[in-house]
């Protein structure tokens, strides 16, 4: 599992360098900070395991990770994930489990943002969490679209095969 260390500390500007903290003031940034969990986690510890059940998501500060599912001993890597980029955002939303591993590649920093932080964060300051949630949701769009060009391709290809 994760191997954390102590996490530096972190301010307000540095979120804002952050897309999806691009629109806040640098006092909204400062009170989303103090609801969140920083952490630093070594290379190669898996931070979400599949099928587990999620109680947060987590906003990459710096580093990298990968997405991926391992099926008869073999992983496959669904996505890799940078500085800026999230990952667990739905379980915020429901109560499943997650759908992949998440490992770390290298050094990472991520704020991990619990269910509870959230909740919060849309009792006590709306203003703060319809600006998360807009940019959250501008890039789950962007991950879709993708998706959705990913597999209009995979049959347009399987149409081509087949005949």
């Amino acid at each position: 599992m994760m191997d954390p260390f102590d996490a530096k500390p972190l301010n307000a500007a540095q979120l804002r360098r952050l897309k999806v903290f691009a629109d806040m003031s640098e006092e909204q940034a400062s009170l989303f900070l103090d609801l969140v969990e920083p952490m630093q986690v070594r290379p190669n510890r898996l931070i979400v395991k599949m099928d587990e059940l999620g109680d947060c998501m987590y906003l990459l500060l710096d580093g990298e990770v990968r997405v991926s599912l391992s099926t008869e001993g073999r992983e496959t890597i669904l996505a890799k994930l940078e500085t800026g980029d999230f990952f667990g955002e739905v379980c915020l939303f429901d109560e499943g489990c997650r759908s992949a591993d998440v490992i770390s590649v290298r050094d990472t920093t991520l704020l991990r943002i619990s269910k509870q932080a959230f909740q919060v964060l849309l009792e006590e300051y709306p203003k703060i969490a319809a600006l998360f949630l807009r940019a959250i949701i501008k890039t789950v769009a962007g991950r879709m679209r993708n998706t959705d060009q990913k597999y209009v391709d995979s049959m347009l290809l399987a149409r081509f095969w087949n005949h």
